[in-house]
């Protein structure tokens, strides 16, 4: 995963699936009326793989990603959710509400409070086991270097411990809580919601403390050191699939099967329990401006169509062949001519003009909390704007280098506008926004070599003629330029070099390249 951080903008591109990046954007909401973000991502396509405006349009791109925007998960520690005096603990809230529906109060308000908090509790714990496992897993992989062995066991034992201790008191307030939601007075869409939230806490433990198991029994220096830590992981782990099959839950592992149940429910509970950190997008086809713009340039082509059926009927009857012919050269004249000016002005007004225009709403209070807007086109070598150029050359060895890979570039400009006052109104504990786009390879690779080639070469010990299989892959390069503003500061620009290498079968990896002092 390659990232970079601002005091805005945290932005993280990483490999998604075989086929698939991210581009995870994390905003931090401030009280100004209005604030505004924009992100121009240049993609620099290997003329090879061609790609091109022939056969590679709007609808091809727009096929090719998905985009979301949701709320960024709260940060409130494990320790401090089990805290009865926290009132924005969503562990308290649903006590609380909870003793409401047990006093006789059914109202679909209250029942969907309690659903939604039980789902925000869901991304909470997930989101602090994901990162406590990712520190210590981190931090076991530098354990026997060069800080002195003392300060590494403190840190790594106090740590584990305090994060053991912490994962016992939630465990048993979580199993207090579902015992209480198991009254037949709770209503069912709440019980559901709850068996859920259940499953889906059990299959984090079992994923992210095997993770963490795993680096415990890697790492030389610390599987002697905490053996007593690896196995009451190991115990926790081991209880889970047990206490899913008790529970008669559907993700139950059984080895020597597909398991095709176990991951598809998997993923079923992770959009159900993230859903309702998600705003809803509305989507409006083709901008208003766009529309004016393109019924200009199919309204210039008539007149020149309309223009010349008068010249030509001035000078020749209806009825005569070279009015005929006339009027067949114009009308195919006036089809190109519309096209034509619909590609300048793809090309050269995506300043103004959008693609398409995308409502955020919030499903919370039902308003708009903001607008998105999208753009794409192809742009020539010369239209590359010379900040954009001079960071696609930074890495060039030789003055020749571009000659040697021919490029076609395409451009992707997204404007996001939004409300902070209107957000964090309804919002207190949700105080910023994640926006990801996940963007597919497969179109692009379509017309790539094979990704094996054979290398006949001679040995040089035996002076055979041998073969090697040499891995044939592709530069796909981009370059990123985020802008935030608002009303009260100057804008503020970053950018960010992405070496995507691809073969046929997919993406090899991620390589970022420095940009040095820019």
């Amino acid at each position: 995963m390659i990232e970079d951080k601002n005091d805005i903008l945290d932005s993280r591109i990483k490999l998604h699936d075989r086929h698939r990046f991210e581009i995870k954007l994390d905003i931090d909401l401030d009280e100004s009326a209005r604030s505004a973000y924009e992100v121009e991502t240049y993609f620099f396509v290997p003329r090879a793989l061609n790609v091109g405006p022939h056969n590679y349009t709007k609808d091809n791109f727009y096929n090719s990603s998905q985009r979301y925007i949701r709320f960024s998960t709260p940060k409130i520690s494990l320790g401090k959710l089990c805290d009865p005096g926290l009132q924005a603990s969503p562990l308290n809230r649903v006590r609380q509400d909870l003793s409401r529906v047990l006093s006789g109060d059914k109202s679909p308000a209250l029942t969907d409070a309690v659903c939604d908090e039980l789902r925000l509790l869901g991304c909470i714990i997930r989101g602090e086991i994901r990162d406590y496992v990712k520190i210590f897993v981190e931090g076991l992989d530098t354990y026997s270097d060069a800080a002195p062995a003392g300060q590494r066991q403190l840190f790594m034992g106090e740590g584990l411990e305090n994060f053991f201790a912490d994962l016992g008191n939630l465990q048993t307030a979580l199993s207090s809580l579902l015992g209480e939601i198991a009254d037949p007075a709770v209503p069912l869409k709440i019980r559901e919601t709850a068996a859920f939230f259940d499953e889906y806490v059990s299959l984090l433990l079992e994923e992210y403390l095997t993770l963490l198991l795993e680096a415990l029994r890697s790492s030389p220096g610390a599987r002697g050191r905490f053996e007593g830590v690896g196995k009451e992981a190991a115990q926790i782990v081991t209880a889970q699939n047990r206490y899913r099959q008790a529970m008669k839950y559907p993700s139950v592992l059984a080895p020597g099967s597909t398991n095709e149940v176990l991951i598809y429910r998997r993923g079923v509970l992770k959009k159900f329990i993230s859903g309702v950190l998600y705003l809803k997008a509305e989507f409006s086809e083709w901008e208003t401006l766009t529309q004016v713009v393109f019924g200009l340039s199919a309204g210039a082509a008539m007149l020149f169509a309309v223009l010349v059926t008068l010249f030509v009927q001035s000078r020749y009857a209806m009825n005569s062949m070279p009015f005929v012919g006339a009027l067949v050269v114009s009308y195919i004249f006036k089809d190109r001519i519309k096209d034509w000016l619909k590609m300048l002005f793809s090309k050269n007004m995506t300043r103004w003009i959008s693609d398409r225009k995308i409502d955020i709403m919030d499903t919370g209070s039902g308003g708009r909390i903001g607008l998105l807007k999208e753009a794409f086109t192809f742009i020539s070598d010369k239209a590359l704007p010379p900040d954009i150029s001079r960071l696609r050359r930074i890495d060039n060895i030789t003055s020749v280098d571009e000659e040697g890979k021919p490029e076609r570039v395409f451009k992707y400009k997204k404007e996001i506008i939004l409300y902070p006052e209107k957000i964090l109104k309804h919002h207190e504990r949700r105080r910023g926004l994640n926006d990801i786009m996940r963007f597919n390879i497969r179109e692009m690779t379509a017309q790539a070599d094979d990704a094996s080639v054979d290398y006949p070469y001679v040995d040089p010990g035996s002076g055979e003629i041998r073969t090697a299989s040499c891995s044939r892959v592709y530069h796909l390069n981009l370059v990123i330029k985020y802008t935030y503003c608002d009303r009260r500061a100057q804008p503020t620009v970053n950018y960010e070099r992405i070496r995507i290498v691809l073969s046929k079968d997919g993406i090899v990896r991620l390589e970022e390249v420095k940009l040095g002092v820019y």
